[in-house]
């Protein structure tokens, strides 16, 4: 499989080639975020699909995040919107693709909506399948492989030494750390903007789980760290009561 010789993320024409292999209608389609994801609405099926840069670590994680939320979705009280029937991810143009329900949202989540749904998680056994352990800034190492194979790379050849030597060392720093919440099932970028109300219930549900994986609890309550995400510390407050643990009173978390 080739890799990308740039971090550009797969467009229209990925878009037409993935929704033809999926069997879905890409006419009108309109862009609504173009992040770590390129990601498009159908509105014709009233779909939303999620493409990335067909790299290793892409199919991983599109695989891992099928297989996690349609786990959810089979274990009691609601967490994650699962996927669309059909078989998932798709692989075509250089890129992978994830297709998934279209919800629309007109209300805002509070910060307590959050934690509820991370205290359900955090909750919930081990799943019956192989999920992938945490890799610290594993994106990060992508990211600068991408760039050395460009023609010209966007850093200096020492800044790449630099990058990946500090790199190196906050993840040994990680490996040796006990973390009081114990390792389990996470999110990985949990915050309002990743929630959205099921139109049928009403209830909040979790979307996004790209970096979904097995790793220390205490990775999923960064909401509650002083300007992680810049957050007002009354909404900070509000997390961490409503989920029922202060990631400061643990002397480490500036390594999260």
């Amino acid at each position: 499989m080739p890799t990308p010789q740039d971090s550009t993320l797969p467009g229209p024409p990925a878009l037409h080639e993935v929704c033809r292999v999926f069997g879905a209608n890409p006419a009108d389609a309109r862009l609504l975020h173009h992040r770590s994801n390129a990601v498009y609405l159908l509105p014709h099926d009233q779909l939303v699909v999620r493409l990335a840069p067909d790299t290793p670590l892409r199919r991983r994680r599109a695989q891992t995040c099928v297989q996690v939320t349609r786990w959810l979705a089979t274990q009691p009280g609601p967490i994650a919107l699962p996927p669309v029937p059909g078989h998932q991810p798709v692989i075509a143009a250089d890129a992978v693709a994830t297709f998934w329900p279209h919800q629309p949202t007109t209300t805002a989540p509070s910060p307590s909506d959050v934690a509820v749904l991370l205290r359900r998680l955090h909750a919930l056994p081990t799943p019956p399948f192989p999920v992938p352990p945490y890799q610290p800034l594993q994106r990060l190492a992508e990211a600068l492989t991408v760039d050395q194979q460009r023609l010209h790379p966007a850093l200096a050849q020492d800044d790449h030494r630099w990058i990946r030597h500090r790199a190196r060392t906050v993840a040994d720093t990680f490996a040796k750390t006990s973390f009081p919440l114990g390792q389990g099932l996470i999110h990985a970028d949990a915050h309002r903007g990743n929630l959205i109300r099921d139109a049928g219930h009403g209830h909040w549900l979790l979307i996004d789980w790209d970096g979904t994986c097995l790793a220390p609890r205490e990775l999923d309550l960064l909401f509650g760290l002083p300007d992680h995400f810049h957050e007002p510390e009354a909404d900070r407050r509000l997390f961490l009561g409503a989920y029922g643990y202060d990631s400061l009173d643990w002397p480490e978390w500036p390594l999260l």
